[in-house]
């Protein structure tokens, strides 16, 4: 063993704590190694409590919720909208006093162009004698939402006029507050369509 060896050896022997202790009893170390090897039980460990699990509540916007379902039972209920009451306008029927088929002209969109008030409309009601007609197009004149006329007697009418019926449209002219005769009043055709459109946009 060399010197250097030796120097180290007993610098590490007098730097160990326990060198002042006194050397351990040979039985001690049997009746605890005994006791090391004999002792079978589990090691216990420290068992952690588990945590309580968080209930999780699922968040309910009252608020949000009540405010939907008003706005929704606002959209459900139907709002009444009350409109203005359409107007309403007379007009004689017209006055043919006994013309015969020979006596009426051919009608021509001059003729029809003439006219004070031209209108296109459809019947709503016939209450006895009394027509209502409700004006669909406007060609010429200021006329009313709807328009009230004396139903024409087919059995005794001449050929100045017309008689309405139900759910009919017919293609109006008047003058003078008078509904006009001789063709240029009767029902929406085509041939008579075709005046009216000759004489208002042609």
């Amino acid at each position: 063993m060399h010197d250097d060896d030796r120097v180290l050896r007993d610098q590490l022997r007098a730097a160990d704590p326990a060198r002042t202790l006194p050397p351990t009893s040979p039985t001690w170390l049997d009746h605890r190694m005994e006791q090391i090897m004999t002792d079978q039980s589990p090691p216990t460990t420290a068992v952690r409590p588990k945590a309580p699990r968080r209930a999780f509540r699922r968040w309910m916007p009252v608020v949000g919720i009540t405010a939907g379902l008003a706005i929704a039972a606002a959209i459900v209920v139907p709002l009444v909208v009350v409109g203005p009451e359409p107007t309403v306008e007379a007009l004689q029927p017209p006055l043919g006093g006994g013309l015969a088929s020979g006596s009426c002209l051919m009608l021509e969109p001059a003729t029809v162009a003439a006219q004070e008030q031209a209108f296109a409309a459809r019947v709503l009601q016939i209450q006895g004698d009394t027509v209502l007609l409700e004006v669909t197009e406007r060609f010429a004149g200021d006329i009313a939402d709807r328009v009230e006329v004396t139903q024409v007697d087919a059995m005794t009418s001449d050929f100045s006029g017309v008689p309405f019926e139900v759910g009919q449209t017919y293609l109006v002219g008047a003058v003078d507050g008078t509904i006009s005769g001789c063709g240029v009043t009767g029902t929406d055709s085509d041939e008579l369509r075709a005046v009216y459109d000759a004489a208002f946009l042609g």
